[in-house]
């Protein structure tokens, strides 16, 4: 084993990362692959923004890491284990599994020459590339994700993370939607009220009126989670061919970014 390998998932975070994957199918050949070094290797992808075919050697093969990386993103194995850990998170933290509050946010970035659909131009960002459609808990953690082009409105992005809450917290826990002026207007706040059973609370931009930045209270929260994505570079830019990678790739890093949370001494500065 070289030196990459004993650097992403401590033997605590693997325990549980296991436990929370599917098992494998009854039946035919047993598998052989290392599942662990198979999520080391994803992690340390979108960590360090190298390419699938320059994995280091010391993972499986670059072929049967992106196997299982289409295979946990297309059967929704990513999504539910993103889901399990933003509970597990909420309990270590003191707080009930279903949040109350979701709050909602987007952020443009520029897309590499390998994308090859889902690309428009934010006028108001003046970016080129996709949008990345955010909800997150008053900590911070992930309730949904959503990437589309980048002129894609917030309010239509904010429908489909409202819509994708509401079939994951079916209690409808959340009671209220804080999000800034991009949101507002009775239409998106009928939808909210409907789906979600909540009220939204559109917060001004105290930045516009002092010409400085100032940290809107609570709402400063979801910008913060984007800031902790642009530690990781293979999301520095949106590099996929797929908006569906991306969500798979902005997933692994929020997976990372839990994981890091529950075992703050042994994250050694990667997941």
């Amino acid at each position: 084993m070289g030196f990459v390998a004993s650097l992403i998932l401590s033997d605590e975070k693997w325990a549980l990362v296991k436990a929370l994957l599917p098992a494998s199918k009854p039946g035919g050949r047993p598998r052989s692959t290392d599942l662990r070094r198979v999520c080391d290797a994803i992690l340390y992808l979108v960590k360090t923004g190298c390419q699938w075919r320059s994995l280091p050697h010391d993972f499986p093969p670059w072929e049967t890491c992106y196997t299982y990386f289409r295979e946990w993103r297309a059967t929704g194995v990513l999504k539910h284990l993103m889901q399990l850990l933003v509970e597990k998170v909420r309990r270590f933290e003191g707080r009930d599994a279903p949040p109350t509050i979701a709050i909602l946010d987007s952020q443009s970035v520029k897309t590499g020459k390998m994308a090859s659909s889902e690309r428009g131009y934010d006028c108001g960002k003046r970016v080129k590339g996709r949008k990345r459609h955010l909800a997150v808990d008053t900590l911070g953690l992930p309730l949904a994700l959503a990437v589309t082009s980048a002129n894609t409105h917030d309010k239509v992005g904010g429908r489909h993370l409202i819509g994708s809450m509401a079939g994951w917290l079916k209690r409808r826990c959340v009671k209220k939607v804080l999000a800034d002026g991009g949101y507002s207007g009775a239409p998106f706040s009928s939808f909210v009220r409907h789906t979600l059973n909540a009220t939204v609370e559109i917060a001004g931009n105290i930045a516009q009126k002092v010409k400085a930045f100032v940290p809107v209270a609570r709402r400063w929260v979801v910008e913060r989670t984007f800031a902790w994505l642009g530690d990781y570079r293979r999301l520095y830019k949106d590099q996929e061919r797929l908006t569906s990678n991306s969500v798979a790739m902005i997933r692994w890093a929020l997976v990372g970014l839990m994981l890091k949370r529950l075992f703050p001494a042994n994250s050694g500065g990667w997941s």
